[in-house]
C-alpha cells in the first residue's frame, strides 16, 4: 500500500471501529465511540488550520496612527 492511501485508510478504519463500538455496548465502548469518530474530524480540522491563508494587516492600521 503506497503512502497515499495509507492515512485515508486509517481514518477510515478508526470511523469503522467508532461506528462499531456504538452499537456493541455501554461503559467503556462509548469512550472508544467518541474517540474513534472524532479522530478524523480533528484531522480535518488541523490540516484546515495548518493551510488557512495568514492575515495580512493593512497598511492603515499597521502604522502607529
Amino acid at each position: 500500500m503506497s503512502g497515499v492511501w495509507r492515512f485515508p485508510v486509517i481514518l477510515a478504519a478508526l470511523s469503522l471501529l467508532g461506528l462499531a463500538s456504538a452499537i456493541v455496548g455501554d461503559g467503556l465502548w462509548h469512550w472508544v465511540c467518541w474517540i474513534g469518530l472524532s479522530m478524523p474530524l480533528v484531522v480535518c480540522t488541523v490540516k484546515l488550520w495548518r493551510q488557512w491563508p495568514p492575515r495580512v494587516p493593512s497598511p492603515s492600521r499597521a502604522g502607529g496612527r
